[in-house]
């Protein structure tokens, strides 16, 4: 990062207005296994699986997903002062996914210096990059579906292999109280 982009980066920090989405009287889903018992109680019951999924999700105000969500959607937003973001990063994502045989991802990775060797190195850059990106709404909207909302974040590594740098899109999932996880190391250009 450069003295521009930490400039701006601060900035954004504090003239960001930031939001946290409210579905009253349910609690918010901190796992993926109570998201999927939110698409369950979705199913039987008159509450969406969509509001249950973003109750509690804090988001950038210009990026929060748009509302109403469905006719007779009762959410709302409620301001808050800042996002406390946490990022978890799966070292699986590298291990066993990015760098699995047969997986024309690895191809990418490596052509551009990074192995397995460097999955520690990758995780907590993408943890890093993450955390701020987020907290400063340095992301877009991906899919909103019952399961909640994905945002994209770009991340920025420093070719091994040459001089140079490569970014690419990362797809994450939002959990309440500033909460991302990441669900694709890379999805795109």
């Amino acid at each position: 990062m450069n003295l521009r982009q930490a400039n701006e980066y601060t900035r954004r920090l504090f003239d960001t207005n930031r939001v946290k989405w409210v579905h009253e009287g349910t609690k918010p889903a901190d796992t993926s296994a109570e998201k999927s018992v939110n698409v369950l109680i979705g199913t039987l019951s008159k509450h969406c699986a969509m509001c249950l999924n973003l109750n509690g999700c804090c988001f950038v105000e210009e990026k929060c997903p748009p509302k109403p969500l469905h006719p007779n959607c009762h959410c709302f937003c409620v301001d808050i002062p800042s996002i406390t973001a946490k990022a978890e990063c799966p070292i699986e994502k590298f291990t066993k996914y990015i760098f699995a045989n047969g997986n024309s991802k690895k191809d990418l990775f490596e052509s551009w210096g990074h192995s397995i060797m460097d999955s520690q190195y990758l995780q907590q850059e993408f943890i890093k990059q993450a955390i701020l990106s987020y907290s400063v709404g340095d992301y877009e909207l991906g899919l909103l579906n019952e399961y909640g909302q994905r945002v994209n974040i770009a991340i920025t590594l420093k070719r091994k292999d040459k001089n140079g740098y490569v970014t690419f899109r990362s797809g994450w999932m939002v959990y309440p109280n500033g909460k991302i996880v990441l669900t694709t190391p890379y999805g795109r250009k």
